[in-house]
Formats: C-alpha cells, structure tokens, sequence
C-alpha cells in the first residue's frame, strides 16, 4: 500500500490483527486515516469508507481495510457499491478466524475456543455482486493484484490469503 497508495487517499481501517499490520507496516504519507478508536467496533472500515466517499465523491481515492470478520459484518455492502459506483477499494486480511479473539484467549492462557471461521471465496463474492474481485495467495502476487484492484475504474475487493500465526 506504501507504493500504491496517493498522498490524498482516505484509508479506513478496521479493528483486529488488520489494524496492528496497518499500524506496522504502512507509512503514512498525507493520506487521512480514519479508524474507531478500537471501541470493539468489529466491521467498522467498509461503513466507513462508504461516509468517507460519500462526503469526497470521486476527489480522492478511497480504501478500507478488513480481516475477514470485520467484512462479515457488512459484506452484503459491496452491492451498494457497485449500485452506487462507489469505486471504494477494500483490501481483506483473509485468515479464516478471528484472530484479535484467539491472540486474547491465548495471551489469557485460555483454550482458543470458536474464533475460526467458515468463509466464501470473497474475491468471487465481489465478482458475483459486480465488482472486482481478486483473490492472492502468494506474496509475490500482491503488489500486481494491488495495482489491478487500485486501476480499477469502480468498487475492488483484493482478498489476501495469510497464515493467522504470521499476523
């Protein structure tokens, strides 16, 4: 996201293990960050960055980010972006738990006890209800699959596929 990103972007993140990796790893250059506070607020970014484009229009790029919980939350939204051409780009932390839950149980010295979860193929979520989907399970398909969904002319999910451990 460092290389792809412009200055003028707004950028919603969501809470959970997506937020820890965003705060890590991505150097903010300009662009305007919005985030809950963490108030447990799980699915927070894609609301978010649907207010967001709603307040910039087409003035500035647009993206949330999400592990997949979050996006469970409001995943039937992406029909509203596409109804809407609401070119909001989505990038999915896709480790099939909720892992923000695990790290709290485990840290707790507790059993990791129901955080996985049963998800779709997100990419062709998107794809059926009209936007971009892609799905990445190779780091060295990232930054291609990033350019892809951020040229796309409308709404882009880029569903990355991690390892829970590694988040």
């Amino acid at each position: 996201m460092n290389r792809i990103t412009t200055g003028n972007a707004v950028i919603a993140v969501d809470v959970g293990n997506n937020a820890y990796s965003f705060g890590r790893y991505f150097e903010c250059n300009k662009q305007s960050i919005l985030m809950s506070g963490y108030l447990g607020s799980i699915g927070f970014a894609l609301p978010a960055a649907m207010g967001a484009w709603a307040a910039v229009k087409d003035t500035r790029p647009v993206w949330s980010i999400s592990g997949d919980g979050g996006l469970g939350q409001y995943l039937a939204e992406l029909t509203t972006l596409v109804k809407y051409n609401m070119p909001i780009k989505h990038i999915l932390i896709n480790n099939s738990e909720l892992g923000k839950i695990s790290k709290e149980q485990k840290g707790s010295e507790l059993e990791v006890w129901k955080t996985s979860l049963h998800n779709p193929n997100f990419a062709d979520f998107a794809n059926n209800c009209g936007a971009l989907g892609i799905r990445v399970e190779k780091r060295e398909d990232l930054e291609v699959a990033m350019r892809k969904i951020n040229d796309h002319d409308g709404p882009a999910l880029l569903d990355v596929i991690c390892d829970v451990s590694l988040i």
